[in-house]
């Protein structure tokens, strides 16, 4: 489905729009005149609010403060928090959004955008959430999560302080020495016992990328009027239902997979510690306690939020193709989809192994014992092979020759025998060398081939969906976010490269 969109598939477009092309393209598509239902300076005081709450720099405030200005419009982006920064998509997504928006405000008659990372701790996806990979000294993508109890609680209330530094402290030895590698562990290391995800990732967007103005909010910390239309929207559960069936009807009869269940929970309350999900029509306590499941959690955001531009993933987009038509039915303004860039980064010591063995990216979609195949050739053994065999002839030889002596001088029998003797431990140590020449050799490569597919194809999987941001940070300190950024084209389809 995702390349469908990439590609401009004319069914799929009907559903999602036409990719944007360039941002004079984004600009005729977006809703820069339509209204919202969240008075302006209602959010400029909620993003101001959670940015000083989270120490963010000056650049972060002055664009949360600009919100209240009419002129001013947002491109979002967002995902869950995830253990120690999450997936490295998510630096992807955050750069793609600022890209956007400098390309914006650079076109001829563009407007005001600032980037906003939607930071959804109301998610209550633990098993998603409490994952981090790294690469231990075997090259094996080793998994960690934090020893905690999963009871449907919103990650907002899960306080992991505690166990978070204990991670830490557990990957140590995994963390190589470099001139960041303080900085960046700091980074991620709790600021008191009770934080939480969100609270890690506010801090981790607003360092990496605060010079650059990205806003970060929670649902939680969204104004009061924010939570209005979620109970109208429930109080038209059916309408939507309808809806939704209707476009998974049209949507499979064009040969995409659902990825979505049309039957999903549509609202969720929050209880407590709880986030319990609400049967279509089941009465709530409060408004402000409502929380949008995936079928309408989009929209909440583009009803709130002046949104022009939503940078989304492949899986995003996968049902947002069954959410988008909801958009009319609501009477929410529909942003521009803009799909996020797709990189993988490839450190400077991987890039030469890359040259060594003659590789590029997809080479590596081979598992790692077919790949170390291919170091062997056709020929593997082959001189040692031949030095073996030599040996058995002349072992034979030999003893023919001794056949013929033995009539002339039996006392020469010895000598031929001490002959042969002496010849194949030779030989035989000679082959012994080279077998170890080849397994030393053919072991590294392997090892190689492990790092290789461990660092850019981790677990047969791509590099960002897998590694976080903690072992670039380390390598690389501040410079990555900058870097990332450069290589986050909005308006490009194909996976990029970055070598750092």
């Amino acid at each position: 489905m995702h390349q469908r969109y990439l590609d401009d598939d004319r069914d799929l477009c009907r559903f999602l729009g036409n990719r944007p092309r360039s941002a004079a393209d984004l600009l005729r598509k977006a809703p820069t005149g339509a209204e919202r239902l969240v008075p302006r300076d209602a959010l400029a005081e909620a993003f101001t609010n959670y940015a000083q709450r989270h120490n963010a720099p000056q650049r972060v405030l002055d664009n949360a403060r600009d919100l209240a200005d009419p002129n001013v419009h947002v491109v979002i982006t967002g995902q869950q928090p995830g253990l120690l920064g999450g997936p490295l998509f998510c630096l992807h997504k955050i750069a793609t959004a600022i890209r956007t928006c400098r390309a914006i405000e650079s076109e001829p008659g563009g407007v005001r955008a600032v980037p906003v990372f939607w930071n959804h701790t109301d998610d209550h996806d633990l098993e998603e959430a409490n994952r981090l990979f790294l690469v231990n000294s075997a090259q094996e993508v080793q998994r960690f999560r934090l020893e905690l109890g999963n009871d449907g609680s919103p990650l907002r209330t899960i306080r992991c302080g505690r166990e978070v530094q204990m991670l830490i402290d557990q990957i140590d030895q995994l963390v190589p020495q470099s001139d960041h590698r303080d900085w960046a562990l700091d980074l991620f290391r709790p600021r008191h016992p009770d934080e939480t995800f969100g609270d890690s990732m506010a801090r981790m967007v607003f360092e990496l990328f605060g010079e650059y103005g990205v806003l970060v909010i929670e649902p939680r910390d969204l104004p009061a009027p924010a939570f209005t239309p979620l109970q109208r929207w429930w109080e038209q559960a059916d309408e939507v239902r309808d809806a939704v069936r209707q476009t998974c009807d049209e949507v499979s009869a064009m040969g995409i997979d659902l990825t979505m269940d049309p039957g999903a929970t549509m609202m969720f309350e929050i209880n407590g510690d709880r986030r319990q999900p609400l049967a279509d029509g089941e009465n709530f306590r409060s408004v402000q306690d409502l929380s949008p499941g995936a079928l309408i959690r989009p929209l909440w955001q583009d009803a709130c939020l002046p949104t022009i531009a939503f940078v989304v993933g492949p899986g995003e987009l996968s049902y947002l193709s069954i959410v988008a038509p909801l958009y009319r039915t609501l009477g929410v303004p529909q942003p521009v989809f803009v799909p996020r860039s797709s990189l993988t980064l490839v450190e400077p010591s991987i890039q030469r192994l890359l040259d060594k063995f003659g590789w590029d990216l997809p080479d590596l979609e081979q598992p790692p014992g077919e790949l170390a195949k291919q170091l062997q050739g056709d020929d593997s053994g082959g001189i040692e092979d031949d030095i073996d065999q030599l040996a058995t002839d002349l072992t034979a030889r030999l003893e023919q020759l001794g056949k013929r002596v033995v009539s002339l001088d039996a006392s020469l029998l010895s000598a031929i025998d001490r002959t042969a003797a002496k010849t194949k431990e030779e030989l035989s140590r000679l082959a012994k060398k080279l077998r170890s020449v080849r397994q030393n050799r053919e072991g590294t490569g392997t090892r190689q081939i492990r790092r290789m597919s461990a660092n850019l194809r981790p677990r047969s999987r791509p590099q960002e969906r897998v590694l976080g941001p903690l072992p670039f940070l380390v390598a690389h300190g501040s410079t990555l976010a900058p870097a990332i950024i450069e290589a986050a084209e909005p308006f490009l389809a194909e996976h990029g490269i970055l070598e750092l």
